[in-house]
């Protein structure tokens, strides 16, 4: 059975934004932001509509350089879709993927994202103003088909041990799948951030264990966008690159990984890094 792409494309919807905004001071810009567009790779809640009014404000100059290449741009789907089958393949995936893919404008931060839509149906967000290379297609896609194969979700809240796995499968699936570039590319947004963390990786691995059951957003936030237990942004980022990375050297595939259904994602986690950090044996 055929996979079940649909597509949304929030460009048109942004330049109309654009060209109500081109004369606005800030804050009217921002109000029209909100009425015209309202569309970001931010977490839910107050805090995100705090660093998307940023994101906007950061980006506006640059809008003005991209905005023949937001006109023109069309959709394409067929690479999609041939990266979809990929990454199925790869998860061990056998069953149909129904997803809806979001094209938006966003704010030169290169965030794509992947997030629940509705009740039956995820979405994979991808900005189009700096195009979006294969590395980053293959990590999103990876979070796509991970819902379908270990009954994930997809809400903002879920649990630390959940946020491991999701952003290790993917990192790990990106390398498989686009073989040949540093580690960094797979993993890292800011240069030198893997190696400053890796300076600090028993510190790291040791402060998230803690929070593995954690499933609020505020605790979300601090391991996704925030700094952590050790000052360190995106530290789930780099304990899942980390864990996962320990379970392919133990002889585990991405398959067997993706298998591991979310209920016991946080327990399973737990005993890897304890493992990992020389605490406990695994059972």
């Amino acid at each position: 059975m055929a996979d079940d792409v649909q597509c949304i494309n929030m460009v048109p919807k942004f330049l109309d934004f654009y060209e109500r905004a081109k004369e606005a001071d800030p804050e009217s810009r921002w109000k029209l932001w909100q009425k015209h567009y309202g569309f970001a790779a931010v977490q839910p809640g107050e805090e995100g509509q705090k660093m998307a009014r940023e994101l906007l404000d950061g980006a506006w100059e640059k809008y003005g350089e991209k905005i023949d290449h937001l006109r023109s741009w069309k959709p394409e789907l067929e690479d999609l879709k041939q990266t979809l089958t990929e990454v199925k393949t790869l998860l061990g995936c056998g069953e149909q993927v129904s997803f809806t893919v979001i094209y938006f404008a966003g704010g030169f931060e290169g965030n794509a994202f992947a997030a629940q839509l509705d009740e039956n149906r995820m979405a994979l967000c991808l900005p189009v103003e700096n195009g979006t290379d294969r590395v980053t297609l293959v990590h999103e896609l990876t979070h796509i088909v991970h819902s379908h194969t270990a009954g994930l979700s997809g809400e903002w809240e879920r649990t630390i041990g959940t946020t491991v796995i999701q952003e290790g499968l993917a990192t790990h699936a990106s390398r498989v799948l686009v073989p040949g570039q540093n580690e960094e590319d797979y993993v890292e947004l800011e240069p030198g951030w893997l190696n400053s963390c890796r300076e600090n990786r028993s510190a790291i691995l040791n402060g998230i264990v803690p929070c593995l059951h954690d499933a609020s957003g505020e605790t979300v936030t601090r391991f996704t966008f925030g700094k952590g237990t050790t000052g360190h942004a995106r530290e789930a980022y780099f304990a899942g690159w980390e864990v996962v990375f320990y379970l392919l050297e133990q002889g585990k595939s991405l398959a067997e990984v993706a298998a591991i259904q979310e209920k016991d994602l946080p327990d399973f986690t737990g005993r890897v890094l304890w493992e990992m950090t020389g605490n406990v044996k695994m059972q």
